[in-house]
């Protein structure tokens, strides 16, 4: 990392960050401590909502109880049902004394509950009694029968039934009213004498929530929820009669069965906190599963703590930016100079020689300009003289080898051209004289590098001179593709490998020794194979190639024979020649065991004359 990152990093880090921290941590803090006091209150208030709930509900029970169990009422029911199956006086209309009944019963009614809106007395053989303030249509009876709160309100005998609005249609009626059901008892046998319906419009609900949205001017939301998650009552008045669960999206955050619960979540895609209480003292007077939900607006939880914050947020901006002011004027200028001396080291670190920093000022910073730029200078100076050092050696090197490998040739030639002249055979020594004089017009050129077609005209004559000194010992093949052949060899590659198929694969075999010589590309390079049957190479000498030892391929090059002479046929030579002028991804690879004959690989890149 550079220096001016480095600084910035090391401001970034230790000022800004902890600055950033340490606001967001208040203010999170602050929000924590808030959320716990409000879900506090919040409690409380839920548990003052709920016992007043519990008191509307007994209320509501002890009118009905008060009215049910009265005697004058259930005689009133006997005498109107009554009235419906007995035939009617003859000088009054039929239906006159059921009238006054209902009337009775009616003014019964409203003496006893204001909020009782429709009553339905459902006889036990079938005759129906009904009372309504309010446009009301009573449940058919054979449907009643086949609900399962009607057997439940048979298991109770007498005791309440409460049913929300929206849980059961056909029980809540067309107004959705909350509905009591319980069985209407003898008061003084206790027996049953049907079943009694009661409608009430629970406006005390609405009083009660209305005082506690006031307390929270306006920012809270109170639902009661019911059976199977039904919204019996919505003071936003918009989820009443739909699945809480589904509408609201709180399935699996908050458990409805809980006594106090609280999470902050989208709310109807508003962010709130929704807190549930759940109203277990209200089930023991005959309701369901009722629970309270209380939803509170979260930017109202949060207002003056978000104004505060936006304020903090907005002195620590402006106290960076006057730091990054004070970075840029003070500090910038000292790590840009040191800055553009790391990125000209780099550059001479990968190669560019060139590079100069700029010098300007007048401090302390200009004298490491001016020590790095006559540092580099010198530098430059010395590799420059590395490079021609290592030039004169390079070509001193190859001049060796190249003089290694010719007084071979000459050697072996003359020494097959001296048993012919000794056997008289003019003709061979003619034809041996001229294959020997091609092969010293290659070599005595200068260029180190010559065409494939000269250099395979090299070995060709080579092998022909061979074939004159060991008759019937090999025979030859050359398979080289004519596009090849206008490429570029270093000079003198080719014929050492085919020395030593014949000095050395060929010794001592008793049949036809065969050699073959081919090329073919391998993208951009070029790749030879000399290729012999003869007896191959002894394990312990691959072993060293294998190894790298001595100089890998001088290993193969043969032991000294008792005139001192080498018989190897300088294949190292060739090797470390070839890595010497092409590079180290070069060279000669060697594939051989005894009895297997010998292959040799030649790698050279492709270089068109």
């Amino acid at each position: 990392m550079s220096l001016g990152k480095r600084v910035f990093t090391a401001f970034f880090v230790f000022v800004m960050i902890p600055l950033v921290v340490l606001g967001t941590v208040s203010s999170l803090a602050f929000q924590h401590v808030t959320r716990e006091k409000y879900e506090e209150q919040l409690e409380l208030s839920m548990n003052a909502i709920g016992r007043n709930i519990t008191n509307m509900i007994k209320e509501a029970n002890y009118f009905s109880d008060f009215w049910v169990t009265t005697k004058d009422s259930v005689q009133s029911v006997e005498q109107s049902i009554g009235m419906g199956s007995a035939p009617p006086p003859a000088a009054d209309d039929p239906y006159i004394e059921e009238m006054v009944e209902r009337q009775k019963l009616s003014q019964r009614v409203l003496l006893t509950y204001p909020g009782i809106k429709s009553v339905t007395l459902y006889g036990d053989d079938g005759k129906v009694v009904n009372v309504r303030f309010i446009p009301d249509t009573p449940a058919p009876f054979e449907q009643l029968k086949t609900n399962p709160l009607y057997a439940e309100a048979l298991a109770k005998n007498g005791a309440p039934v409460w049913i929300g609005p929206y849980e059961d249609r056909l029980l809540t009626g067309e107004n959705n009213l909350f509905t009591q059901i319980r069985v209407l008892l003898d008061i003084d046998t206790l027996a049953s004498k049907g079943l009694l319906v009661i409608r009430f419009q629970m406006n005390e609900l609405s009083r009660i929530f209305d005082f506690y949205n006031t307390e929270a001017n306006g920012n809270r939301r109170f639902l009661l929820v019911g059976r199977s998650g039904t919204v019996i009552y919505d003071s936003g008045e918009q989820l009443a009669g739909e699945n809480f669960y589904r509408q609201a999206g709180i399935s699996g955050r908050l458990d409805l069965t809980q006594r106090y619960q609280s999470s902050k979540m989208d709310f109807l895609g508003q962010k709130s906190l929704v807190s549930v209480h759940y109203l277990p003292e209200i089930k023991r007077l005959g309701t369901g599963d009722w629970t309270l939900v209380t939803v509170t607006d979260w930017d109202y939880l949060t207002g003056d703590q978000t104004r505060i914050l936006s304020w903090v947020v907005g002195i620590t901006a402006a106290s960076l930016a006057c730091a990054l002011v004070f970075n840029l004027m003070f500090v910038r200028r000292t790590v840009n100079t040191f800055v553009r001396v790391a990125g000209a080291m780099r550059r001479v670190e990968r190669g560019d020689l060139t590079t100069r920093v700029p010098v300007t000022g007048n401090d302390e910073t200009v004298i490491l300009a001016k020590g790095f730029n006559s540092l580099v200078a010198r530098v430059s100076e010395l590799l420059d003289e590395v490079v021609r050092e290592q030039h004169r050696k390079r070509r001193a090197e190859m001049m060796l080898l190249q003089a290694q490998i010719k007084p071979h040739f000459l050697f072996n030639a003359l020494e097959s051209i001296n048993i012919l002249a000794a056997r008289n055979d003019g003709r061979k020594v003619s034809r041996m004289v001229q294959q020997l004089a091609n092969i010293f017009r290659i070599s005595i050129q200068q260029k180190e590098e010559i065409r494939i077609d000269q250099e395979l005209e090299h070995v060709r004559s080579y092998l022909e001179i061979q074939k004159f000194r060991f008759e019937e010992l090999f025979e030859y093949e050359i398979d080289v593709p004519d596009r090849l052949l206008h490429h570029r060899i270093l000079k003198l590659t080719l014929q050492p490998l085919v020395e030593n198929c014949v000095q050395h694969g060929f010794e001592g075999i008793d049949y036809l020794g065969r050699i073959r010589i081919s090329a073919v590309e391998e993208g951009d390079n070029i790749a030879f194979y000399v290729a012999d049957n003869g007896i191959g190479i002894p394990q312990r000498k691959m072993a060293m190639f294998a190894a790298g030892g001595a100089t890998a391929l001088e290993a193969l090059d043969g032991e000294p024979a008792e005139t001192g002479e080498r018989r190897g046929l300088g294949v190292g030579n060739v090797n470390d020649r070839l890595r010497i002028h092409y590079g180290p991804g070069y060279g000669l690879l060697l594939c051989s065991a005894e009895g297997m004959g010998t292959v040799i690989k030649c790698l050279i890149p492709k270089s068109a004359s």
